[in-house]
């Protein structure tokens, strides 16, 4: 018998995250969920960095030391956290801390080895994989500075339906999540409607860059999504359309600058 964790269950033997979906021997593609530098699983909770030293903890004891490095569904968060787009290692990345900062809004930005499998996977399968709705693989967030007032989700392109499924994830687990914002996001139409009417989730916030001629926007079908890569492709060379918050030149920062005092304005604090 397990102990249910949100989507995950702790069996009794070996004492580790069961993770059925995923074959013996293969890493798990879009969440960059493979072995670490030093070959362990973020997962195993045997490792020498999950163990006190000279200790040998049962299930339970080691279970719980686990849990503590994580925030459990349900937990109380406050803070704001920032999903950049495909690889998330993006050099907007940095600036858009910097600009919300301005507006005394602090986010974190999400670690890259964590919640990327890289831009080529993020884009490919990651979009196709949680777009849709609820997914299998549930990574609960890592333990952070609270800070502020509220626990806010903000994601820009894949980042945007990273935090689509952790704020699903957390809302239902009866997290409060103050504002989750969608910028630039091809999330699903039922995706859409499903965080919309979880009631944990008070607030979502769509930031659609249609008028910028970006081809992908919340609510669309998996057809257009597969029809715009052309266009893409384009943009992102050209650091327009869907990429309009992305690029590292003054105008970038003028308009990043120009979205947190816009989401400042929708209550972001």
């Amino acid at each position: 018998m397990g102990t249910k964790i949100g989507d995950e269950e702790f069996s009794g033997e070996p004492a580790c995250l069961r993770r059925d979906y995923v074959p013996n021997g293969l890493t798990p593609g879009p969440m960059g969920l493979g072995r670490d530098a030093a070959g362990h699983y973020p997962w195993d909770i045997k490792e020498k960095q999950s163990v006190p030293a000279g200790g040998d903890l049962g299930p339970q004891k080691a279970g719980a030391a686990l849990l503590s490095r994580f925030f459990v569904p349900g937990d109380k968060i406050v803070g704001n956290l920032f999903f950049g787009g495909a690889g998330m290692d993006g050099g907007y990345i940095s600036d858009m801390v910097r600009a919300f900062a301005e507006k005394h809004v602090q986010l974190i930005s999400v670690d890259p080895k964590k919640w990327s499998g890289g831009t080529l996977a993020d884009a490919a399968i990651g979009v196709d994989v949680f777009r849709a709705g609820k997914s299998l693989i549930q990574v609960p967030l890592d333990k952070f500075p609270q800070s502020g007032t509220q626990f806010n989700l903000i994601g820009y392109s894949y980042g945007s339906l990273a935090a689509a499924q952790v704020a699903i994830n957390y809302g239902a687990g009866g997290t409060v999540v103050n504002h989750l914002v969608l910028i630039g996001s091809p999330i699903s139409g039922n995706f859409l409607q499903q965080v919309k009417t979880t009631p944990a989730i008070k607030n979502v916030i769509v930031v659609d860059l249609k008028a910028q001629g970006d081809p992908l926007y919340a609510g669309m079908s998996r057809e257009k999504l597969l029809l715009s890569t052309p266009s893409l492709g384009k943009q992102m060379v050209e650091a327009s359309g869907h990429f309009y918050y992305a690029p590292n030149t003054d105008e970038g920062k003028r308009r990043r600058r120009e979205l947190a005092a816009y989401l400042y304005s929708k209550g972001l604090r």
